[in-house]
């Protein structure tokens, strides 16, 4: 046996009462030194075991169901939320008491009322919890959508350090909007311990933002993040210097962090100082340095020793939102409302996708901004512009189109008859697609009421009851083509699409359906607009020849250009795809052929895919021909004499 093993070890003289005393003075000489960093004789401070505490019970009311307590039914979900918010209103106006008599304590503050002012705090939290929901919904989806490797929305809110994040932040920023001290900064600081995340509670963050893996990510006091932004590890956005006073202290409290503008992504490692302004749709590299301003839509990345910056393109770049006429932004804004509140009937608990391009910002900034107004749950994704109408977008975008509720599309080329929105249509989601939209297009898009649409819509519906029926189309320029139509049902486009699986054009108007498959046989001569292929006033009809069912000449300019385009996808390409009857007394013949095919006195013929309308084309093109002053005869009846209605 080992002495140790003994016991002896622990034998001796030990620790004397002489050297505690000695120890102990010589603590609490630092302690009386006047520099601080004790609180012996001071209020007692909010613990941070209480704070986290009522943290973990606030995540439970937003997060029901995925903290320590077991999923309930709604019922009982109700009485479990407004027991954890009386029992949260109690324990954080005590501890906010606590916080803000240390406050009036430390600044020598007469006349202040802590318990008043605490409840006051209190209260604006709890009622803040409804609004700090919808963002988390939108912050949960933005970040779904932004990472291709999530499976579900349940394993984001379990794991994403960049949701503890931002949750955190919201819940400290409304108890640092109303001057709340100490608590603010120890629930940042925490968020930081646990995610490697430093989000000053001061921050202002917008809606669906997403901050992917997170380690190292930095955003100071005055930043201010819009919405749809990404970001990714290790960005800091902070400060380039502090301005002092006279006495070269600190000014505290003034602008010095960056503002990043609505859908703006930045990646790993980039360095932005400074109260610059980055400006939307911006795309800021890995690794930069920027303490300056950026323009919108600009795209940035560090190639050594220099930057490298590649401005949007002039030519095809849309005006701001910002030099729009004060008219035209009422018109668009009022537009936009009306799509998602009369057409596509947006509930308040569904997600709205919105799907851009660049040819199309100013419409999306539109509905961004009606959607903010009415409280709704969008996330806005930008595209680059698809190869030509009927074809998909992205991969990550077409799976995007499958979770959620509604689709909305203003695009340059058509999604309507894609094969994505064919698939997302089939698993029940609803929307509109604006091919081709301008900003003076969509500002009038609207105007007319939907139930009027429906109203003349019905009446030629009701023209084709049974399955073969005989349609004969002539002009004076020459059209002169017969077919039979009613295997396929007639479809009215009335811009109401608040049922599942329905998604039509704005603007909308027109009653349209596949001609029997083989059954026509004739000529077009088109003078308006032909697909997306320029057109304008004066300019030469061309004509197409179709035998059997698709199209087999063409004449002129246009009609070549379409040859091209349909032969692109083989023979399929060349069918006969649908019949229309514009609808719309509000549109005009301008070029644009979302516009074009809708104008009351109009008819359009389309070749391509149908499978958009109910037919079995299936082809990843769809190309409209617009015909003015048609005289159309149903089962030899005449319907339409020059462009005119006789029914």
């Amino acid at each position: 046996m080992t002495e140790c093993s003994r016991g002896k070890s622990l034998s001796g003289t030990g620790i004397t009462t002489e050297y505690i005393d000695d120890l102990v003075e010589k603590i609490c000489r630092t302690y009386a030194d006047g520099n601080g960093v004790n609180h012996s004789e001071g209020s007692n401070l909010p613990r941070e075991s209480e704070i986290l505490a009522i943290l973990h019970d606030l995540f439970e009311i937003v997060f029901p169901g995925f903290g320590g307590r077991e999923p309930q039914s709604l019922d009982n979900l109700r009485y479990s939320v407004g027991e954890i918010v009386s029992r949260c209103f109690h324990e954080l106006r005590d501890v906010i008491f606590r916080s803000l008599r240390y406050n009036c304590e430390l600044l020598n503050t007469p006349g202040c009322d802590c318990l008043r002012d605490a409840e006051d705090a209190a209260l604006f939290l709890l009622s803040s919890l409804p609004e700090i929901r919808v963002r988390m919904k939108l912050d949960i989806q933005a970040a779904f959508d932004g990472d291709p490797a999530a499976k579900t929305l349940d394993e984001i809110v379990l794991s994403y350090p960049g949701i503890k994040a931002i949750t955190i932040q919201r819940i400290a920023h409304r108890l640092y909007e109303k001057k709340v001290p100490l608590i603010p900064r120890m629930l940042g600081e925490y968020a930081h311990r646990i995610t490697g995340i430093d989000i000053h509670p001061g921050a202002k963050l917008g809606r669906g933002i997403f901050i992917d893996h997170g380690t190292g990510v930095v955003i100071g006091e005055t930043a201010e993040i819009g919405s749809g932004v990404k970001i990714y590890q290790g960005v800091t956005l902070g400060a380039l210097s502090f301005p002092k006073d006279a006495c070269g202290k600190i000014i505290k409290g003034s602008k010095r962090h960056p503002t990043i503008e609505d859908n703006v992504t930045i990646y790993a490692g980039a360095t932005i100082l400074g109260a610059v302004t980055i400006g939307h749709d911006a795309i800021i590299g890995g690794n930069v340095w920027i303490t300056d301003n950026v323009e919108p839509g600009t795209k940035i990345s560090i190639s050594p020793p220099q930057l490298t910056i590649s401005k949007p393109n002039p030519k095809n770049a849309v005006s701001s939102w910002d030099l729009l006429p004060e008219t035209m932004k009422h018109e668009m804004l009022a537009a936009a409302k009306a799509v998602l509140t009369k057409s596509v009937q947006v509930k308040k608990d569904e997600t709205v996708l919105l799907i851009y391009d660049r040819t199309t910002r100013n419409v999306a900034h539109a509905f961004i901004d009606a959607s903010c107004s009415l409280g709704l749950l969008l996330t806005p994704r930008m595209i680059e512009v698809t190869a030509r109408n009927g074809a998909d977008p992205d991969p990550e975008t077409r799976e995007m189109m499958t979770h959620h509720n509604i689709v909305i599309a203003p695009t340059c080329n058509s999604l309507t008859h894609c094969p994505a929105m064919t698939a997302a249509r089939s698993g029940g989601v609803r929307g509109c697609t604006l091919p081709g939209i301008t900003d003076e297009i969509f500002a009038r898009a609207m105007k007319v009421e939907p139930e009027q649409l429906r109203a003349d819509g019905e009446k030629w519906v009701s023209c084709f009851p049974g399955k073969h029926h005989k349609v004969r189309v002539v002009t004076k320029l020459g059209t002169d083509i017969s077919f039979e139509f009613g295997l396929v049902p007639c479809l009215n486009d009335d811009a109401i699409y608040a049922e599942a699986g329905n998604v039509g054009n704005i603007p909308a108007g027109e009653a349209y359906g596949v001609p029997n498959p083989g059954t026509a046989n004739g000529r077009i001569v088109a003078d308006a607009s032909i697909g997306s292929f320029p057109w304008k006033e004066g300019d030469a009809p061309c004509s197409v020849t179709v035998r059997n069912g698709s199209a087999c000449g063409f004449e002129g300019e246009r009609a070549k250009l379409l040859e091209k385009a349909l032969g692109s996808v083989g023979e399929k390409g060349f069918v006969l795809a649908e019949f229309g009857i514009g609808t719309n007394p509000f549109l005009k013949i301008g070029g644009n052929l979302l516009e074009d095919e809708k104008v009351k006195g109009t008819i359009h013929l389309a070749f391509g895919n149908s499978r958009g309308m109910g037919g079995d084309n299936d082809v990843p093109v769809h190309i409209d021909c617009v015909i003015r002053k048609p005289s159309v005869c149903i089962d030899g009846r005449l319907v339409i004499e020059e462009g005119e209605w006789r029914i």
